[in-house]
């Protein structure tokens, strides 16, 4: 086995992957980037069949102009300077049953469209896209808060924020039922969820507005010779600054001495020591094969199986060499979608469930965008719809971890099933697109068919996903893998971190070699999400203070952390101390706890309970606060006395919507801490707001006794 030295490795040669190498060769690092495939560029890539070439994944790159997601990335690793881009105008056209829509490049003209064709809901349409836009700018201001150092810290994010939060923290059906009501123009509206895999009610608001706002303001592009034009203009990069991206290297391992990564091993005998290690192959493959769950925290691993359990969904596209132009026959459009219905969550179903007849579809036709594609005379086209890993049980193979191996006599390739289940899809797809251009069938030169077990084929991506995990609520921005690992100088890029998309890909690689590049150099950065301003000096207001006029404790029930005993507050069932407060306020909980303790030792005498309250908690943290409960959990149940039992003593109940505060009539804990004595029977023996809680509510029990 033969050993090279690097200042970093990049695993892995997707746009991702390809961006951090880049970003680490222009900072003078001696880089090394290892792709499996034979060639640059993951889902930015293409096959030829003589002489047509076909792109693999990309309809339209939002924003490669000034102020667009993409401009960045695509600038300072000067692919601008070696690929000519084309803003697609239309940028697309989708056709539902008896009606058309145009989506033009200037976004308010497309707003006129929409307005033309929806008069009634005129002024919702026009506060929805503003809405949408001041989302956009709250998150370019985040981001520049960042940079600039000025972030504030997690409490006071919403103030900062509200906008942004708010998205973060919405379903898209949530969102823009806020402003638009007709079922078929919030159909219409939403005809792009398909580019994210998840209709409105289960799609993160804000996944689906910045893209939206970025492909309508800053442009739709399309960059001749394809996302493969893209990917060998970053791999000339990265050799023009004297890093190297070496193919038909796959991964086997990350090794981990003392806490670091030290070095990668390949299938083909290399051993690659480095400072730093940047992956932008999948999070699950990463940290569990290649680096071992014995290395990792339990929680992380934990976290990883999550986001293992949920990838996002695949596709089936069907790619067309056809012996006619329909540039010459006056086909106009770039991108056509397809809809036998104006509800997206009908839609899903017909999908995810293989009715591949009646599901929606995207026909996508290269030639204006990318001239050369096709010999004269002839055109590109591809059909694409969203499809599931386990339709039909696998595609036939019965879920046989084997079918994923070449070496496998049951190799889904050679499965009769699987050819037959794959020539039925495609079908159903042309069939579909026959009925729009007559005599497609006849006019077919090539044709391939790939499905999710394609996409695994070249990605490795678990599910064949072409987004990494789900970008639901509960699954994106805080509550998605990060960049950073429990590895101090092991680092993520691509869709598993910042969600799917080609520019989204190219940031996560920016990102990542950036917070490389600090812990290599020594460089303070702005941490990713949080950054503390100084305190202000300005006089704090007064703490409201609200006493209790109720005679008992109300019938309110929660979920305590760890254990996840429900416990009522009514029916305790014996003297206990409930202490009401907020994350800023914690600090009471323990003196409460420490005063009572030392008169009241056995949690059989008085029963602690610390009520959260994390109303004014973004949904999208909600996870980080869960993890960091548990981790105060723990903590304290280390410090319990041999023979204490933690469930007896250590009662964490989160209050997530303010209810259980309110229920007690309490307000201001965000301020001051509040307390409620709680006599066997349930009647309210006390309550104090005051600063030495813990004197008071001694005295108080001292008064039940």
């Amino acid at each position: 086995m033969s050993t090279e030295k690097y200042d970093a490795i990049v695993i892995g040669a997707g746009l991702g992957g390809l961006s951090a190498a880049g970003y680490l060769a222009k900072a003078g690092k001696k880089v090394l980037a290892l792709e499996h495939h034979t060639v640059p560029g993951g889902y930015a890539h293409e096959f030829r069949r003589g002489k047509y070439r076909f792109e693999v994944a990309l309809h339209a790159l939002d924003g490669a102009g000034p102020g667009g997601w993409a401009y960045p990335a695509l600038s300072e690793l000067e692919v601008l300077d070696q690929v000519t881009f084309h803003r697609m105008d239309p940028f697309y056209t989708v056709r539902f049953p008896g009606r058309e829509i145009t989506a033009h490049a200037d976004m308010v003209q497309y707003e006129g469209e929409l307005i033309r064709q929806f008069p009634e809901e005129a002024a919702g349409i026009r506060q929805l896209v503003d809405a949408m836009l001041t989302v956009f700018f709250e998150v370019r201001r985040f981001m520049v808060d960042g940079e600039l150092g000025v972030r504030p810290s997690m409490a006071q994010m919403p103030a900062r924020y509200p906008n942004m939060l708010a998205a973060m923290s919405q379903n898209w059906a949530e969102f823009m039922g806020q402003y638009i009501h007709d079922p078929e123009l919030q159909g219409v509206f939403t005809t792009l969820w398909a580019y994210y895999g998840l209709p409105p009610e289960q799609l993160s608001a804000a996944t689906f507005i910045f893209p939206w706002v970025s492909y309508h303001l800053f442009g739709a592009y399309y960059p001749e010779g394809g996302s493969m034009a893209m990917s060998r203009a970053l791999e000339a990069t990265i050799n023009k600054y004297g890093g190297e991206v070496r193919y038909k290297q796959t991964v086997t391992k990350i090794e981990i001495e003392d806490g670091k990564a030290t070095a990668v091993l390949t299938d083909k005998g290399l051993r690659a020591e480095a400072d730093l290690i940047i992956s932008n192959a999948n999070p699950p493959d990463t940290m569990l094969k290649f680096v071992g769950r014995e290395h990792l925290p339990e929680r992380y691993v934990a976290k990883v199986e999550d986001a293992l359990q949920k990838p996002a969904l695949s596709n089936l596209v069907v790619y067309l060499g056809l012996e006619r132009d329909l540039l010459a026959e006056g086909w106009p459009y770039h991108e056509l979608f397809l809809a036998e219905t104006y509800d997206p969550a009908e839609d899903y179903d017909n999908m995810v469930n293989g009715r591949f007849s009646q599901a929606g579809l995207v026909i996508s036709h290269y030639d204006q965008a990318d001239p050369g594609c096709a010999p004269e005379g002839g055109s590109v086209i591809t059909i694409t719809a969203l499809a599931a890993w386990d339709y039909a049980d696998q595609w036939g193979t019965g879920g046989d971890p084997a079918a994923l191996h070449p070496q496998s006599k049951t190799y889904y390739r050679k499965n009769p099933q699987y050819q037959e289940l794959k020539q039925a899809a495609g079908d159903a797809l042309i069939d579909q697109v026959e009925k729009v251009i007559p005599g497609l069938r006849q006019s077919i030169k090539y044709v391939e068919v790939a499905t999710p077990l394609t996409n695994y084929r070249y990605s490795l991506n678990p599910g064949g996903s072409i987004y990494g995990s789900e970008q639901t609520v509960d699954n994106m921005y805080l509550n998605r893998l990060s960049e950073k690992t429990p590895i101090p100088n092991l680092f993520l890029a691509g869709a598993w971190v910042t969600g799917g998309g080609m520019s989204a890909a190219m940031l996560s690689g920016r990102s990542a070699a950036r917070r490389a590049l600090a812990r290599l150099d020594g460089v303070t950065v702005a941490p990713q999400m949080t950054v503390d301003v100084p305190e202000t000096t300005e006089e704090e207001p007064p703490i409201s203070q609200s006493p209790i006029s109720i005679p008992e404790a109300p019938d309110v029930t929660l979920t305590a952390v760890q254990s996840n005993r429900e416990i009522n507050l009514k029916s305790l069932g014996q003297t206990a101390v409930l202490v009401f407060h907020t994350q800023d306020t914690r600090d009471a909980a323990k003196a409460v706890n420490l005063a009572v303790r030392s008169q009241y030792p056995l949690a059989a005498d008085v029963l602690i309970a610390s009520v959260l309250d994390l109303s004014g908690v973004p949904r999208m943290f909600r996870k980080i606060a869960e993890s960091a409960m548990n981790k105060a959990y723990q903590k304290m149940a280390d410090s319990l006395p041999a023979g204490f039992e933690p469930a007896e003593y250590l009662l964490m109940l989160p209050d997530w919507d303010g209810a259980a505060t309110r229920a007690f009539g309490l307000s201001g804990v965000d301020k001051q801490a509040a307390v409620v004595v709680l006599a066997a029977n349930g009647d309210i023996a006390g309550v104090s707001q005051e600063s030495d809680l813990g004197e008071a509510v001694v005295k108080i029990i001292g008064l039940i006794d």
